[in-house]
């Protein structure tokens, strides 16, 4: 929804994604930030009237993120529990969407005077298997499944070993894998062979480019990821979900110029599988 979305307002967005041919979004965290906590609940039924009028299939939801990813991971019990309450509130948005997927990021830690990093590493992996097990059993009970997004950060949950460390751990068919093309691709890595790893695991995706060393959010074939490759590996993968774009419109480009990039990657990429 990037693509259009705040240019657009949210109706004109989802007519024109349905003038497309499109049948399936991502509501973004940015759909909802800007609201006061008590007002997110209204602006989420607010969404869902509006989709009503629509065919799209609103088929995943990026949670909240930032701070509360540091507070998750908080050596106070208390701000820990608290931040945990606050995304738990996603799942039960997610429900009230009709959303099946919440797009989640793992807990970060921050540096600690007292512990070296080894020691970090240790304990945020212990919290964050704590963190998922309690949320897949909220997302067990309103039907929603919850996908942890491999993370741009060069640290834990970057790589697909460490989400596949987190699935085995977790061991619930309410958990599974968001895979970001572009997070995969600022840290170097293959973005098909990640595909491949983590094929059992995949329940959402996130589809851009970059340049290799930033965040940049671009469409497919606008950066150096190689797409004939990781269009390949979902092909052979056999997951069945939905490919979602998450890639900005530059500034100055209109919606009308942003629609034709739709279009026109969307052709390619269905001609590839």
């Amino acid at each position: 929804m990037w693509v259009l979305y705040p240019k657009l307002g949210l109706e004109a967005t989802l007519e024109i994604f349905e003038e497309l041919g499109l049948r399936y979004l991502e509501y973004p965290y940015e759909l909802f930030r800007d609201f006061e906590p008590e007002g997110v609940r209204a602006r989420v039924s607010e969404v869902a009237g509006i989709a009503e009028s629509f065919n799209l299939v609103p088929y995943q939801l990026h949670a909240e993120y930032g701070d509360v990813c540091f507070e998750l991971a908080s050596l106070d019990e208390g701000v820990r529990s608290s931040a945990f309450a606050r995304i738990a509130r996603w799942v039960e948005y997610a429900a009230e969407l009709g959303v099946k997927v919440l797009v989640v990021h793992a807990a970060f830690p921050k540096p600690l005077l007292e512990a070296s990093y080894d020691k970090v590493v240790e304990r945020i992996i212990e919290i964050d298997v704590a963190y998922l097990r309690d949320l897949s059993r909220v997302g067990e009970d309103h039907g929603v499944v919850i996908a942890v997004e491999n993370c741009v950060e060069p640290w834990f949950c970057s790589s697909p070993a460490d989400l596949l460390l987190l699935m085995e751990r977790v061991s619930s068919d309410h958990v599974g894998v968001c895979l970001d093309t572009g997070h995969l691709n600022v840290n170097g890595l293959d973005v098909g062979g990640a595909v491949r790893v983590l094929a059992s695991h995949l329940v959402a995706t996130h589809l851009h480019d970059n340049d290799g060393r930033r965040d940049l959010h671009l469409p497919p074939l606008s950066g150096c990821i190689d797409w004939r490759g990781v269009m390949k590996a979902f092909s052979e993968s056999g997951y069945k979900g939905p490919l979602i774009y998450e890639f900005s419109s530059p500034e100055g480009q209109s919606a009308r110029n942003a629609v034709e990039v739709i279009k026109l990657v969307t052709w390619y990429l269905r001609g590839l599988v």
